[in-house]
């Protein structure tokens, strides 16, 4: 059997085909507006039909999924040639096609031998085109494609996604005088419990706790890696060894920090954030404004987020798992010419 046979993520298992039930499969995949996105499936999709399409596809383990959360079946994803996916009506709008994709890609690529991989989207489904091009894929034409469900032949776009593209998209290291900034991995995970999983750091961040469980430190390490796209974070590690801390930017385009609190009072965050900022206007020339925040009785946030070039917006109330209840925070924004100017 494939050693990817099953996939976990942070939310997601990807299992294979033979392990479905064909009610369940005919249930998500059978919506009108699931089936007319995807070429090979037949409106209306019936039970007998998952049945025809789990034979048809027991043999190719580790190249076929289904894809459930935890209430159940959300999916179906495939690298059989080319990438595929659909998601159940109710599952769109999460994320699981992103998540999903970004698991099998690296399967895929996880072997030194696979090429570049194909992929497409009819004309109109917006969400499959922003899907794909998140993962890397590039536009390469059009091609011909016959869409049973809708009963005719469709123009579709044609993508692709090369090895060196998908690289470059988990591969990331900034240095400085006295630190290097890399992709968090698992094995970081009993060090970064220790350094935020402390009352003094846990309680100025958003998902940390006291104590922090492992299987919490490790879903926040999985859920942080650099994919070439915001919603990442990276370890900082002084020079001379050791890790001290992290550094992230946000989905929504936020910026997040925190340091050991051994190492406080060094200039640390400072450095690490502004060569992080440095790198990610570099890196993407599309994003103008970061957004920042601290704690009101976190001061010492502030003079690094304003020494940086982040000027206050406005204050609020902010939350923290580490707390009981809401607290007053510091709202910051930084536009890009203002970092460019900071001292």
């Amino acid at each position: 059997m494939s050693d990817h046979a099953y996939i976990s993520t942070p939310r997601l298992r990807l299992t294979p085909v033979g392990d479905g039930d064909p009610v369940e499969v005919a249930e998500a995949i059978g919506n009108y507006d699931v089936a007319r996105w995807l070429g090979r499936v037949p409106y209306p999709y019936r039970p007998a039909d998952a049945e025809a399409f789990m034979a048809a596809n027991a043999h190719l383990v580790g190249k076929v999924w289904f894809i459930y959360d935890r209430e159940g079946l959300v999916g179906g994803i495939g690298i059989d040639g080319e990438l595929g996916y659909w998601l159940a009506r109710t599952a769109w709008g999460q994320g699981y096609a992103t998540e999903a994709c970004d698991a099998v890609l690296d399967a895929h690529f996880s072997d030194p031998a696979a090429e570049s991989l194909l992929s497409g989207h009819y004309p109109g489904n917006h969400r499959s085109a922003t899907v794909l091009r998140k993962l890397g894929f590039v536009y390469t034409g059009r091609r011909p494609v016959q869409a049973q469900a809708l009963a005719q032949t469709v123009e579709g776009h044609e993508l692709l996604l090369t090895r060196d593209a998908w690289e470059a998209r988990r591969n990331i290291l900034i240095r400085t005088e006295r630190l290097t900034l890399r992709p968090l991995r698992d094995a970081d995970w009993r060090q970064m419990q220790k350094l935020g999983g402390v009352p003094e750091v846990a309680r100025m961040m958003l998902m940390l706790t006291v104590p922090w469980p492992e299987a919490a430190v490790r879903q926040w390490i999985a859920t942080s890696a650099f994919r070439g796209r915001p919603g990442y974070r990276l370890a900082v590690e002084r020079n001379d060894g050791g890790l001290i801390g992290s550094v992230g930017f946000g989905p929504d385009h936020s910026l997040n920090y925190m340091i050991d609190r051994r190492f406080w009072g060094r200039g640390y965050a400072s450095e690490a954030v502004r060569a992080f900022l440095a790198d990610l206007f570099a890196r993407f020339p599309e994003i103008d404004v970061i957004e920042a925040d601290h704690f009101a009785d976190n001061p010492a946030s502030g003079a690094v987020l304003r020494k940086l070039g982040f000027e206050k917006t406005g204050t609020g109330l902010g939350a923290s798992k580490a707390r009981v209840e809401r607290a007053p925070n510091v709202l910051y924004r930084l536009s890009r010419e203002a970092f460019r100017t900071a001292p």
